[in-house]
């Protein structure tokens, strides 16, 4: 180990989901990390562990003299939350951060697309309202249905919907508005988009000072439960073809338009009859959760892994700018799904899936009597699953049977509530 990571103290702002994986990278490689959280995750803060020390943020000010007392050499976000303050408290300390000018359009779905179209990059046709009167007006700009709908600024599906009629839309945005969301921030403004048909994909890249080091390139699988796009699962892929390739050209153009010259993003794009189109850029670490033994059997490495080594090592880093995009297995995630609402009874499906061929681990598995209150956020609050091996068609059918367990509720067992 080199002396100089075991010297730096990184900052890690607002832990969830895959953020946990990224202080545990840091844990591996020697360093303790620092962890701030904003008041509405207190909760969060209580549960942490957080060997190197934690705080609740109370005020800018205050925070920035903490991290300066402690010598801190990178602030990152630990998840969705943290993006913002993350970005703005390392640009006070003078550490490597995305440009300040375009944090906005990081978060706000409307100001990201804005920001993309700015520079002549195509993206889908988007309006955006404040109050649901102004909703006939916005659906004049549209010439087709269907139109999603979602919030200006949270995550995991919340508040998503896909509407096939006027008054669907203008239900769909009566019911977003004025309500706090999953990141615990009232919607003030709801997002109107046309529709975009394709295959979905997932590009996971780590940057460092303005390059970008491709992970990841999946393909997704939504279904589409009582007018919400559910996230099932995807599929890494192991070569890239040339529709491929023209999506993760998309992705670079789209972060550099949104200013991402630090640290962890993960992208989703649709590859459209017109090409690629951008549903949104998040830039921190992709999820739900980032176990490095299954990501190592595919790549080598995992996206929070190469975020630490490129914050600690910058020679591995560039080794990865220049590597070529080969993994050396197919990797799948599955985000499990209960067929209900309610309190798990049983999971009598978990062992079917155990025996499967390609089957490699669960994550995030739930307890028995765990209450799932909203089955169709995609936050993974029914486990994870991870299928690798060599072969992609073994992955892909493996994955089909766990999908049909699903779909028959043999996976899991409910009690209504």
């Amino acid at each position: 180990m080199n002396r100089g990571r075991i010297s730096m103290e990184i900052a890690l702002v607002d832990l969830f989901s895959s953020g946990i994986n990224l202080a545990d990278a840091f844990g591996e490689r020697g360093v303790s990390t620092f962890h701030i959280y904003e008041p509405q995750w207190q909760h969060q803060y209580d549960i942490d562990p957080a060997p190197g020390g934690k705080l609740i943020y109370r005020s800018f000010e205050q925070t920035r003299a903490e991290l300066r007392r402690r010598g801190t050499t990178a602030v990152l976000p630990g998840g969705e939350m943290g993006v913002d303050l993350a970005d703005r408290l390392a640009a006070s300390l003078g550490l490597p951060h995305n440009d300040l000018a375009l944090d906005g359009a990081r978060r706000d779905k409307l100001k990201m697309i804005r920001a993309v179209e700015s520079r002549g990059i195509p993206v889908a046709k988007t309006a955006v309202v404040s109050e649901a009167s102004a909703v006939p007006a916005a659906l004049e700009a549209f010439c087709s249905y269907p139109i999603v709908v979602k919030p200006s600024s949270s995550g995991g599906s919340d508040g998503l919907a896909v509407c096939d009629t006027p008054d669907q839309a203008a239900r769909a945005v009566a019911a977003i508005l004025g309500r706090s969301n999953l990141l615990r921030i009232t919607n003030e403004s709801v997002v109107l988009q046309e529709y975009l048909s394709g295959p979905q994909y997932s590009i996971n890249m780590v940057t460092r000072n303005g390059r970008h080091a491709l992970c990841s390139v999946a393909l997704n699988r939504f279904d589409e439960f009582d007018g919400v796009p559910v996230w099932r699962s995807l599929r890494m892929l192991t070569e890239l073809n040339s529709d491929d390739k023209a999506v993760v050209e998309y992705t670079l153009r789209c972060l550099d338009a949104l200013g991402v010259t630090e640290g962890a993003s993960n992208t989703e794009v649709r590859f459209t009859a017109e090409g690629p189109r951008l549903i949104e850029v998040n830039s921190r670490l992709g999820g739900p959760v980032l176990p490095p033994d299954v990501f190592f059997r595919s790549f080598g490495y995992s996206q929070a892994t190469l975020l630490a080594d490129s914050v600690l090592d910058g020679n591995v880093f560039k080794d990865r700018v220049t590597a070529p995009y080969r993994p050396h297995q197919c990797l799948a995630t599955v985000s499990l799904q209960t067929p209900s609402d309610g309190s798990i009874k049983a999971m009598p499906g978990l062992d079917l899936i155990r025996r499967m061929r390609t089957f490699h681990s669960f994550s995030k598995l739930p307890k028995k009597d765990t209450e799932v209150v909203n089955r169709l956020l995609n936050v993974a609050s029914a486990g994870v699953a991870y299928f690798v091996d060599p072969d992609p068609t073994a992955v892909i059918a493996d994955v089909e049977r766990v999908h049909r367990l699903e779909d028959s509720a043999r996976l899991y067992e409910m009690t209504s509530v």
